[in-house]
């Protein structure tokens, strides 16, 4: 979080346009990731389950066929990134002022996804190798690499000539470089000391399949998710670069009020996986509604806090008053927008533990494009009513899916149906 907010609040000094160009280029960005992300979190339950067996050689093989695996595909992705940066950037409309910001950003960033890619796929092997400390560090290191890098070449510092955005994507890629030297040493010289490039070649494809059927299915919720961000961002920026720059410096300052509950749904997911596991199923009930009850307890108070600090809070990003507008009206629309997406954490994490992975992902995708992404072309594009009759549509999809995920978990309760088959 802190390392797209460094980002976003050196640019704001920069340019608003190269804020609203970065924004856009990002949404592109994570649906590159969630791609990656398919591979990662198969390898993560695989990487845990063979731990728990105490089968070693499988925990190699399966390490060795992800990174092998990830590198290749996302080679071939930075590839396509940089060459097709324009094409890419055309699809979502971007005004000429904007436009140039974009590719150049893209461009850098793009042709080293396989960076962040290899990076994500080492930390979610060392978490789920119970060594979560080492990505943390990582990331701690970033954050200070990437604050002094963007000092320096978006404004021209010290022997560095300003750079801009381009600056920030050269810092950028340089501190996830860093991130993964860190995190790859953590890896090969200290957690699995004996991995060999022979735990991946000949090329294991038996273990890719393993990994996929884990991977695939996890991931088609986020991916349905994203491309419905993707579309709406296309709609944002019909409205005018205002609204387009409005919604980054939003979705930065709304961050930090669901982390809590971040946190908390990934606790409560394993947490409940055991008590489910275990036939502790009256607990697992019971914390499940628990944790989403304190989830939007927190959630609501904070986004009330961020709201009647709005004002003060986006001046330090921005002096642009239309700008200043949209997000402070926008902000309170946002609360109860939390209040959906509380529930749809806990919840719908509760139910994946509980071994329900069909249903969130089918309704999910209705709701995602019948009513976030259909009502957000009604109520901002049709009515008129900009990013906060868009930000109601995404509070109405939040709030649907939340209360039909937590009737679902009621009911399989009541039927004695919750329970890992």
């Amino acid at each position: 979080m802190l390392l797209g907010m460094g980002d976003t609040f050196m640019l704001g000094s920069y340019s608003d346009y190269a804020v609203g160009a970065v924004g856009v280029v990002n949404q592109l960005m994570n649906m590159v990731f969630l791609l990656f992300g398919i591979v990662t979190t198969g390898t993560s339950v695989l990487c845990s389950r063979y731990l728990g067996m105490k089968e070693h050689q499988n925990v190699k093989e399966i390490i060795g066929v992800s990174l092998v695996f990830n590198m290749v595909f996302s080679s071939i992705m930075s590839a396509l990134l940089f060459f097709y940066a324009p094409e890419l950037i055309d699809m979502m409309g971007l005004r000429p002022e904007l436009r140039d910001y974009a590719i150049s950003y893209m461009r850098i960033v793009g042709s080293f996804a396989w960076v962040q890619a290899l990076s994500l796929t080492v930390s979610a092997i060392l978490r789920s190798l119970q060594r979560p400390k080492f990505p943390m560090v990582a990331i701690f290191v970033v954050n200070i690499v990437n604050i002094i890098g963007n000092y320096m070449l978006i404004f021209g510092h010290g022997p560095f000539p300003a750079l801009g955005v381009e600056g920030a994507a050269i810092s950028t890629v340089f501190s996830r470089l860093i991130s993964l030297t860190i995190v790859f040493i953590c890896l090969k010289k200290i957690v699995v000391k004996d991995l060999h490039l022979s735990d991946a070649l000949p090329f294991r494809w038996d273990k890719l399949k393993e990994v996929l059927n884990i991977g695939l299915p996890g991931a088609g919720e986020m991916i349905s998710y994203d491309l419905s961000q993707i579309t709406v961002t296309y709609f944002i920026n019909l409205i005018s670069n205002e609204a387009l720059i409005a919604r980054t410096y939003l979705i930065n300052i709304v961050l930090v009020g669901y982390l809590f509950t971040f946190a908390v749904s990934q606790s409560c997911t394993i947490m409940v996986g055991f008590l489910v596991g275990e036939e502790r199923v009256n607990a697992a009930h019971k914390l499940c509604l628990y944790c989403s009850k304190r989830a939007i307890q927190v959630s609501v108070t904070m986004g009330i806090i961020i709201a009647c600090a709005c004002p003060w809070i986006i001046e330090i990003f921005t002096d642009n008053p239309i700008i200043i507008s949209i997000v402070v009206t926008t902000v309170w629309i946002d609360i109860i927008l939390e209040i959906g997406r509380a529930l749809n954490m806990i919840v719908i994490g509760a139910l994946r533990a509980a071994g329900d992975y069909v249903f969130p992902v089918a309704f999910g995708a209705i709701s995602v494009w019948g009513v976030a992404t259909g009502m957000s072309w009604v109520w901002g594009i049709y009515c008129g009513l900009g990013l906060a009759g868009i930000w109601m549509a995404f509070s109405a999809d939040e709030n649907i899916r939340g209360w039909v995920m937590l009737h679902r978990w009621n009911r399989k309760f009541r039927e004695g149906t919750l329970k890992i088959k």
